[in-house]
């Protein structure tokens, strides 16, 4: 049975009201990068995380730079994406895959430094500000070198999630469509058991989905479509209630799959 592990590559200090209806004081939130250990695929990465590109360095446009300084991300190197390879004997060569969730600019920094990966995204970039996508973050053979999730099998998923794709073709890790939070954005169902459903960015905050507080305004302007995010959020719901296990990438409640450097 797969379960992925999960670095936290950067943290984003924001007041809880904007994230969470009825939330008070401030929240330091994670960036959660996964790596899943495939018996035949080897290191697969999940997303690229937050990194420095995102910060700092030359070339970047107006428009990042306004991003980087709106969120004002704390990059955490010590637990990058090559920082948890590393602890698990891995390097950057040696990814193959990485499962890119979406697009926006906290979970593909990292992935320039993959020179032998193939991408796997539901869709094609779509750019912008307003979006969050950056493609300049983006490798540029990026599109020579992605893979369509849609181009993999069907699958039935546990809970009530409905269809999703089974990316290895072995039952073991299935792509589920979560769409609303961005353009192409997806989760990752592992069946077995106690299945987990890493839901990425369908809400920041567990609390979101499981007591129905997902904000409103200003948050709202965020969301790619606001319709499917709250049906989205509804999938997830049930398949919490069903007894299913979710995972966020931002929420900061501590997780069974977390990893940090041996000297945190």
């Amino acid at each position: 049975m797969i379960r992925p592990v999960f670095a936290n590559t950067a943290d984003y200090r924001t007041r809880q009201a904007l994230i969470l209806r009825g939330g008070t004081g401030r929240v330091s939130l994670p960036v959660r990068v996964g790596l899943i250990d495939h018996p035949t695929h080897g290191a697969v990465l999940i997303d690229g995380g937050c990194g420095p590109r995102l910060t700092k360095g030359p070339g970047r446009s107006l428009a990042l730079r306004l991003y980087s300084w709106l969120l004002h991300p704390v990059i955490r190197e010590d637990s990058s994406p090559m920082a948890l390879l590393a602890a698990k004997g891995r390097t950057a060569a040696d990814v193959q895959t990485i499962l890119v969730t979406h697009f926006h600019a906290d979970h593909i920094s990292y992935l320039r430094d993959f020179p032998n990966a193939r991408f796997v995204t539901d869709g094609p970039v779509r750019g912008g500000l307003r979006h969050g996508i950056f493609p300049a973050l983006l490798p540029d053979d990026f599109a020579q070198r992605q893979i369509d999730l849609r181009s993999f099998p069907q699958a039935a998923l546990p809970f009530g999630l409905g269809a999703g794709y089974d990316v290895f073709g072995d039952g073991t890790v299935l792509a589920v469509p979560l769409p609303g939070h961005a353009a192409g954005h997806y989760g990752l169902c592992f069946p077995g058991d106690d299945p987990l459903l890493y839901a990425v960015d369908v809400q920041w905050l567990l609390a979101g989905i499981l007591q129905d507080r997902a904000p409103g305004f200003p948050a709202s302007l965020l969301a790619d479509d606001t319709t499917a995010a709250h049906e989205s959020i509804a999938l997830v719901r049930a398949f919490a209630q069903a007894g299913g296990t979710v995972v966020l990438c931002h929420d900061p409640a501590p997780t069974p799959f977390d990893w940090a450097p041996p000297d945190v």
